[in-house]
């Protein structure tokens, strides 16, 4: 029963690891796109 508590908790924190990560790209992307639309527009 401890074990699958520790695994549940792992789980999670990969999760939570890859939301980041996945929204810091998402950011970083978009930033990018802004920035390149910016300067093609002005």
């Amino acid at each position: 029963m401890r074990g699958l508590v520790a695994f549940g908790f792992h789980l999670m924190g990969e999760t939570v690891f890859w939301l980041k990560s996945l929204c810091q790209l998402g950011f970083l992307c978009f930033f990018d796109f802004y920035f390149w639309i910016r300067d093609i527009m002005f």
